[in-house]
């Protein structure tokens, strides 16, 4: 049996897929005000947020099951590329509606780097080794938050 050797490149990898859920949800928090005015609607923001928060929960069930299942490779360049076909969808809708459906949808695909790299550091790793890179992914977890707002205010601006 293989033992899979975890690099120095690997909790990188992972902690930017376990990022990208965290700043599409904060990075995106300075523009709402802009996005009111956008639509015309004051409820547009939180409509899409809102949306993004479903999906968000519903992927992490669902993309948690297939990984499982399906493998761990799969499911996630399926959920990137999901992910970047919805946010591309999002520059691009023409209405609240069409936005909060293509956030939804943006949800769905990051869902899966959410869920999937925890689940390859309990396939690489066990102990000692597990612990240390969950505690790098856990650092990622709380930072992405703290930045997120303050590089979609730089976006924004």
């Amino acid at each position: 049996m293989l033992v899979p050797i975890v690099t120095k490149k690997l909790p990188l990898l992972l902690g930017f897929l376990i990022a990208v859920g965290p700043l599409s949800t904060d990075m995106y928090l300075p523009a709402f005000p802009q996005i009111a005015v956008d639509f015309h609607n004051q409820a547009a923001p939180q409509i899409s947020l809102a949306a993004y928060f479903v999906g968000l929960a519903f992927g992490q069930m669902t993309i948690g099951a297939l990984s499982d299942r399906l493998g761990r490779r799969s499911p996630l360049l399926v959920g990137l590329v999901i992910y970047t076909l919805a946010s591309i969808g999002c520059a691009f809708c023409w209405s609240v509606s069409s936005l909060a459906v293509f956030r939804f949808l943006a949800a769905l695909g990051c869902s899966a780097g959410v869920v999937v790299p925890r689940a390859m550091v309990r396939d690489l790793a066990d102990g000692p080794a597990a612990a240390k890179l969950f505690s790098k992914l856990v650092l990622v977890m709380g930072v992405a938050p703290i930045v997120a707002p303050m590089l979609g205010a730089m976006v924004v601006l």
